[in-house]
């Protein structure tokens, strides 16, 4: 059989389907990327929470040394001891 000329509309399909894949390898290849953006920057977030939950607890315990247990009042930056609860009486046996 012999060799067969397409027409320029076949022709235009051909190249239309090629850059539409190209198109979508492109596309793909930039979702993989920010993947990848996506993945170490959740890991940037993960190690700053990590980091400021150790924070939080060493300014706790910083705190309860320095003024035992109680509370914050950052409006005022003053320090509100907890109160003690009430020890019942205890009987003592004879």
């Amino acid at each position: 059989m012999a060799n067969q000329k397409l027409s320029q509309e076949e022709i235009q399909q051909i190249q239309n389907i090629q850059t539409r894949m190209q198109a979508v390898q492109s596309e793909l290849g930039q979702l993989e990327l920010a993947k990848m953006d996506l993945a170490t920057r959740r890991t940037n977030v993960e190690t700053y929470l990590q980091e400021t939950r150790q924070s939080e607890t060493d300014l706790v315990k910083s705190l309860e040394e320095k003024y035992g247990r109680g509370s914050i009042d950052l409006q005022n930056g003053e320090f509100i001891p907890a109160e003690e609860p009430a020890q019942e009486a205890v009987p003592i046996a004879e």
